[in-house]
């Protein structure tokens, strides 16, 4: 008995031992399991403080842009280079379409408001490539949802008419999105709708959608539909450029641009170009224009901006170069614009690959040769300059009524119109249209075509015509951009 209770008490005892064994085995695994569970906490609170800490920089971040864009349209609206008539602007960022206006047929944008904004405004909307439309500020909302008659520099929600904004041409288009997001509006008069016979310059009309776009670059340039309507509003912008001028003997003058560096890049020149002709003044008095001036200022369309700034003597361009707000366009990003379609659709292809367009020629060096040796009515009658029309609000309206006309007369195969001046008398410039149809119908199309072209004119008032049948076909260049033509090009 004594044995047997003994054997049981030691079975017991080693079952107990190996109750607590597989006890404390149970233990082990659930402290590896409990760490792992903490250090995955830890890993989570670790990321969730950089997330936070992200956010934190992110917003001191936009906070600082914000500031910056703020400071830099105080200066602009407050000081002596405003734009003509502009009290303020607004970039809008945001097209909510889910926003609904107080009027049907109305448009609601969202954005935030440099100067000062009044309900019941007549002002201006750009976008696209140079468009300008008329609308009417009808309300504001500010950024508490309230309704106010006149807000100044707060993000807002406006309600705006659709004024003169074309209805799709297509009936099935989606008409709810009239605006494009980053389109600008302001009370500002500069005139940037390239059709718009009236305007005799976007450099002095003050480029106010190309101000505005670079006063809000810091905070949207990094979005890529921001950086591609900056680079669009660049391309449908005329510029002002410091130059030398000097006397070179035979009627001739030297033109000299300068290039100015940066911090980032000392010692690279880049072309310094302006967005309206109150910058150039200003530059010129401070240190740009301790470089050896006087200067004088000139206009450059795109193409001509695009061509100086990739030759031998420069390395890009810098638009405002001394603020308020600039930008530098490095010579490889010119490179992929002057390939874009917009590039292309406005100037024409390789239109940037010969600086003679921003010096008076046409970029055709055979067309030159042939045309200025005495001007097309003749060698020996008086000595021309010929040059590409500029990229001007005139020529397009020109352009528009050449294309109109041309497209409704079968007689006429091309035409291409071409700047004369006169070396003698540099103010004396006309059109020279070289038009390709049949001899006996040219004079009958002449007229036709200049009483088309008349209405649009206002520099430049004198159209001469040259029969393409008519000239030297030989020397004629066979790479020719036709500004109309029915035949391949």
């Amino acid at each position: 008995m004594a044995l047997f209770g003994k054997k049981k008490k030691n079975e017991e005892l080693n079952s107990e031992a190996a109750e607590n064994k597989e006890s404390n085995s149970v233990t082990e695994e659930m402290k590896i399991i409990l760490e792992a569970r903490e250090e995955e906490t830890r890993e989570r609170q670790a990321k969730a403080e950089e997330r936070l800490q992200a956010q934190e920089e992110a917003g001191k971040k936009e906070l600082f842009m914000e500031e910056q864009a703020r400071q830099a349209a105080e200066r602009i609206i407050g000081g002596d280079t405003v734009p003509t008539g502009m009290h303020f602007f607004v970039v809008c960022d945001e097209i909510p379409l889910s926003a609904a206006p107080e009027t049907e047929g109305n448009i609601v944008v969202r954005g935030n408001i440099r100067g000062t904004v009044t309900a019941g405004s007549e002002v201006f909307l750009y976008q696209g490539r140079g468009d300008k439309f008329k609308v009417k500020i009808e309300k504001i909302r500010n950024d508490r949802r309230e309704f106010v008659d006149e807000l100044s520099y707060e993000r807002a929600e406006l309600e705006i008419t659709r004024g003169d904004i074309p209805l799709p041409a297509d009936p099935d288009a989606d008409a709810s999105r009239p605006v494009q997001r980053y389109a600008v509006l302001t009370d500002a008069i500069g005139i940037e709708d390239m059709k718009d016979p009236a305007c005799k310059g976007l450099a002095i009309a003050g480029n106010p959608r190309t101000t505005a776009m670079l006063c809000e670059y810091g905070k949207f340039g990094k979005e890529p539909v921001f950086f591609g309507t900056v680079m669009d509003c660049l391309m449908t912008t005329e510029f002002v450029t410091l130059a030398k001028i000097a006397p070179a003997g035979n009627g001739k003058s030297t033109v000299s641009f300068m290039g100015i560096s940066t911090k980032k890049n000392p010692g690279v020149p880049f072309l310094p170009v302006f967005t309206d002709q109150r910058f150039a003044v200003k530059a010129a008095k401070t240190g740009i224009g301790k470089q050896g001036g006087p200067f004088r200022n000139l206009m450059l369309g795109f193409a001509q901006t695009a061509a100086l700034a990739r030759d031998p003597h420069h390395q890009g361009f810098i638009v405002n170069p001394g603020g308020p707000v600039s930008i530098t366009i490095p010579r490889d990003l010119i490179d992929k614009m002057v390939e874009t379609d917009t590039f292309k659709d406005r100037f024409g292809a390789g239109a940037a690959d010969n600086v003679s367009l921003s010096l008076g020629g046409t970029g055709n060096k055979d067309l030159d040769s042939l045309l200025a040796k005495g001007g097309p009515d003749g060698a020996g009658l008086q000595k021309i300059m010929i040059s590409n029309p500029s990229d001007t609000p005139e020529f397009a309206a020109v352009e528009n009524a050449v294309k109109k006309y041309c497209g409704a007369h079968a007689d006429i195969s091309r035409v291409l119109i071409l700047i004369t001046t006169t070396v003698n008398n540099r103010s004396e410039k006309a059109y020279l249209c070289i038009m390709d149809c049949p001899e006996e119908s040219f004079r009958k199309e002449c007229q036709g075509l200049a009483e088309a072209i008349k209405p649009y004119l206002r520099g430049i008032k004198k159209i001469q015509f040259q029969l393409y049948s008519k000239m030297n076909l030989d020397k004629f260049p066979a790479k020719v951009t036709w500004l109309y033509s029915k035949l391949p090009q």
